[in-house]
C-alpha cells in the first residue's frame, strides 16, 4: 500500500511538473499548407475561426492557434501611388521621421491614435521637402495606429507604431 501511493504520488508530481504547457500546434484530423507563388494558404480542421471584414471588404479569418509571426507595420496599401512616404524608426523611442515625397501633396496631416481608438495627437506638416520630425515624449509606451493624411482628408497610408 506504502509503495502504490509513492508511485502515485510520483506520477502525479511528474504529470504537474511536466505535463502543462500550450504550444502553437493543433491536433487535428485533417489539415493541409499550399504555396503558390507570394500566397501561402494553410488550414486545419476543427479549429475555430472568425471572420473579420476590413475597410477595402475583404474577409481576413483569425484566431486559434494556427496564427503567423509576424508584425504588421503598414495597415493595407496606399490609395494612389503619386507619392513615396516612410515613417522611421518603428518600433521607435523618442521620435519618429515622417517623409512624405509628392509632387501634387503639398502638405499632410498626422494623426495617432491608440488602440481603444481615441487620437492621442495630431500635427499638420506644411513643409514636406525634408523629412519631419514628431516627438513621442508625451505619448506613453504602447501601440498606437498611425494616420497619414493630406489636406482634404483623403488617407494616404496607416501604419502600427510601437513605442516604446
Amino acid at each position: 500500500m506504502k509503495k502504490s501511493l509513492i508511485l502515485i504520488f510520483i506520477c502525479f508530481m511528474g504529470i504537474n511538473a511536466f505535463g502543462q504547457s500550450i504550444i502553437s500546434s493543433v491536433v487535428a484530423t485533417a489539415g493541409e499548407s499550399v504555396e503558390e507563388g507570394s500566397l501561402n494558404v494553410s488550414w486545419t480542421l476543427g479549429e475555430l475561426a472568425v471572420g473579420t471584414l476590413d475597410e477595402s471588404g475583404t474577409i481576413i479569418l483569425t484566431q486559434g492557434f494556427q496564427q503567423g509571426y509576424f508584425e504588421i507595420t503598414s495597415i493595407g496599401e496606399p490609395l494612389s501611388n503619386n507619392f513615396k512616404l516612410n515613417v522611421y524608426p518603428n518600433p521607435a523611442i523618442n521620435h519618429v521621421w515622417v517623409s512624405l515625397e509628392s509632387e501634387e501633396i503639398q502638405e499632410a496631416v498626422v494623426e495617432f491614435y491608440d488602440l481603444d481608438g481615441k487620437m492621442v495627437y495630431v500635427k499638420r506638416i506644411n513643409d514636406l521637402s525634408e523629412p519631419n520630425m514628431i516627438m513621442l515624449d508625451k505619448l506613453s509606451s504602447s501601440q498606437y495606429i498611425l494616420r497619414i493624411s493630406d489636406s482634404a482628408g483623403r488617407v494616404l497610408q496607416t501604419y502600427k507604431l510601437i513605442k516604446r
